[in-house]
């Protein structure tokens, strides 16, 4: 089957970093798209992310829930018995404490189905569009806090309006489009905040139009039915010549497609492709690292606000020591600024006084010198008329020589 990538790169680096740096860790946060066994498979084959960890050669953890949403509080005052959301299975990674290596891990999310489900059940559910894409942007910065990782895997929304069951349903088109455009916005504003993110939106909604409208270029045979509604099990077609598994979900084929989008994606040198998909299903079923462990729904204790709580306060704490250490820097550099200025006024002031000392003994020594040359009684007083310059018409610095002769 040939594939196109059509992976959307935001940070140009991250494939290329994946490359050269590893990923040895993949763990996934989803609803039924990346449900692959906690509560049900909706698909024939490997998801998306099996193929992916394949294709990495990197160890699986999906956390996601069939039915999840990103947080269950913003539809309902009741959330009993509803799936873990993406704030639940975070905690419930976090209880797994697997230790995972930061460097090596990539955090994937793909949410937000269920959510504009929820929300045309609400009155005016089109208003929480902001909130569900804030949600998304919460979770992937709690993860960064809590687990230090910088790597991270964004999803967006495939065109509903192209689903057999919304089939046309304009409403459904332009949510999962406003959606979306919220989604880029925040993703690009997370990368341009935080320089060390490696984060790539991988544009799904994007791969699925193009499915559909040209499904024997994919090497698919139907992109607008599905495969149960179509055959139910009594054709021959193949399963994966379908885009969609049942009026909702997708086929194995169609999840390795969005897998080798990603794959292929020009910012990942060299590039790779997936094997065979007899092979992938060798290398998932002999290995046991493509198998992710299936978790079981946890009640949410909202321990992860009490680490991040923790972590912000030491950071304030550690913020406010720094601070104190410059201001006692800054004091010190000032009290020795004040002395160094008292000092440049001292010797200032020695100085002048000094300057002064030395012209008042100059004006004694010529004071004598002149006294004793003097053979009059009127002496002082033509001294005093060269100082002031009264010398009769004489040029106001009258020069000694001329007063000497004049008394000879």
């Amino acid at each position: 089957m040939w594939l196109l990538p059509i992976a959307v790169g935001l940070s140009s680096l991250f494939w290329q970093q994946s490359s050269a740096s590893g990923v040895k860790n993949l763990v996934v946060f989803g609803d039924s798209y990346s449900d692959v066994g906690n509560l049900q498979r909706l698909s024939n084959g490997p998801f998306w992310s099996e193929n992916l960890a394949v294709g990495w050669d990197a160890s699986i953890y999906s956390f996601a829930f069939d039915g999840a949403v990103c947080d269950n509080e913003l539809f309902a005052s009741d959330t009993s018995g509803a799936m873990p959301s993406i704030k639940d299975q975070i905690e419930m990674y976090y209880n797994e404490q697997l230790n995972l290596e930061p460097n090596e891990t990539v955090y994937a999310f793909w949410i937000g189905l269920n959510d504009i489900d929820l929300a045309f059940k609400q009155e005016n559910g089109t208003s929480l569009w902001d909130g569900i894409v804030d949600c998304i942007s919460t979770q992937m910065r709690n993860v960064r806090k809590v687990f230090g990782s910088n790597r991270y895997l964004v999803i967006n929304i495939p065109p509903l309006e192209k689903m057999p069951y919304f089939n046309g349903d304009d409403k459904r088109k332009e949510a999962a489009e406003a959606l979306n455009e919220r989604l880029l916005r925040s993703v690009t504003s997370l990368n341009k905040h935080h320089r060390a993110l490696e984060m790539d939106l991988v544009d799904v909604h994007a791969l699925v139009n193009d499915l559909v409208e040209n499904p024997s270029q994919f090497g698919f045979e139907d992109a607008s039915h599905s495969y149960w509604d179509s055959c139910q099990g009594q054709c021959t077609d193949a399963m994966d010549d379908y885009l969609w598994w049942d009026k909702v979900h997708l086929t194995g084929g169609a999840h390795r497609a969005i897998a080798n989008s990603i794959l292929l994606s020009g910012s990942l040198e060299p590039k790779i492709s997936l094997a065979s998909v007899e092979e992938v299903k060798k290398s998932i079923e002999k290995d046991k690292r493509f198998q992710s462990p299936t978790y079981t729904a946890q009640d949410n204790t909202g321990i992860i606000d009490k680490v991040i709580k923790e972590i912000m306060d030491k950071k304030a704490k550690e913020d406010e020591s720094k601070s104190a250490i410059m201001d006692d820097a800054d004091s010190e550099d000032l009290v020795k600024g004040d002395s160094e200025e008292d000092d440049n006024d001292s010797s200032g002031s020695f100085g002048h006084i000094y300057f002064v000392l030395m012209v008042t003994v100059l004006l004694c020594i010529g004071f004598v010198w002149f006294a004793r040359r003097q053979k009059r009684s009127n002496g002082l007083a033509a001294l005093s008329g060269l100082l002031k310059g009264n010398n009769n018409g004489r040029g106001r610095f009258m020069p000694l020589q001329n007063l000497e002769s004049t008394n000879a």
